[in-house]
């Protein structure tokens, strides 16, 4: 909490230094996030839903009324709160290891350049979903996410506001390869357009591109409440989890796994009743930053490495 709070600020300092300022960044990160297309996306989902689900639910369901909430949450914070992380990252890591401005690869083809960077952004954010299952402090704030027992496209949003500084290594390629402003905004609304495609509601496995692409299916056994060994933890490539042994692909005709956390460490929705969604909120958003949390660490994707020998050298 202590690095968010600290590159937040120095990101706040950077961008009030600039003749646009801190709003001016917001808005450009929102139209990245959160912009037209991804809404556009989230409403087509959500009909699909109700056309093709994995598991038939009402439209009005406690889980979904309170991701719905944490997509609020998420435009008016995690939004700004990204836009800030980044550029304090950035500050930061530009001030320890000035180096890192020559960037040596700038010859080389823009779309090269583009395509490579985006490669390594996605294995940066495995590595860092991995961390965010393996250590302990980083597990209390990503287990929110993972306590959805009723999952949809909105669930992508359901994240604790924190959890987001644990991410920002994915910036690193782009800082070293010099494309943070070089990368085509379409690009970018793709990229995520695919890492939030995952948690819907439906069976699509992609087909021919499921052993490239992490596919609805592919990624709701990432959340299977029984699940021990903490697979499928890619963003949009599947390749790292091949890689590392942890890749495991859906049955057809299988019926879907339960999602949510065993025990229900994390307080959730469903047996709230549908009473008090913001008291729950609150709740939810708190229980990480308690001194005894009661989310205990499940075994995960460096433990399973460790046990199975994968990645080894």
């Amino acid at each position: 909490m202590a690095v968010a709070v600290v590159l937040a600020w120095r990101g706040w300092i950077a961008l009030g230094q600039t003749g646009s300022g801190p709003l001016h960044a917001v808005t450009a990160e929102g139209m990245v996030l959160v912009g037209p297309a991804v809404l556009l996306m989230v409403t087509l989902v959500l009909l699909a839903e109700r056309r093709w689900p994995a598991v038939s639910r009402p439209l009005a369901a406690a889980g979904h009324r309170q991701d719905a909430a944490y997509l609020a949450l998420y435009v008016l914070v995690a939004v700004p709160a990204v836009a800030l992380l980044g550029t304090g990252f950035a500050v930061t890591v530009f001030r320890l290891a000035p180096w890192l401005a020559i960037h040596p690869l700038s010859p080389a083809p823009r779309w090269a350049l583009v395509m490579v960077a985006l490669v390594v952004m996605d294995a940066c954010n495995w590595t860092a979903h991995v961390l965010n299952h393996r250590v302990g402090t980083f597990w209390r704030f990503h287990a929110l996410h993972h306590s959805q027992e009723e999952m949809s496209i909105l669930t992508s949003f359901r994240a604790h506001p924190l959890v987001h500084a644990s991410f920002q290594i994915a910036a690193l390629p782009l800082l070293v390869l010099g494309t943070s402003g070089a990368v085509p905004l379409p690009v970018l609304v793709g990229y995520v357009l695919l890492s939030t495609l995952p948690h819907a509601n439906v069976t699509w496995d992609f087909g021919p591109l499921r052993s490239v692409i992490v596919s609805p299916a592919y990624h709701r056994l990432h959340h299977d409440r029984a699940d021990t060994r903490g697979v499928n933890l890619g963003t949009v490539l599947v390749l790292w989890d091949v890689l590392a042994g942890l890749a495991v692909f859906p049955e057809r005709g299988v019926a879907p796994v339960a999602t949510g956390l065993a025990g229900r460490p994390v307080p959730v929705e469903q047996e709230a009743g549908g009473r008090g969604w913001a008291g729950l909120l609150a709740r939810q958003l708190g229980e990480p930053l308690r001194v005894r949390a009661r989310v205990s660490q499940p075994a995960t994707a460096i433990t399973a490495l460790v046990a199975t020998g994968a990645g080894g050298g």
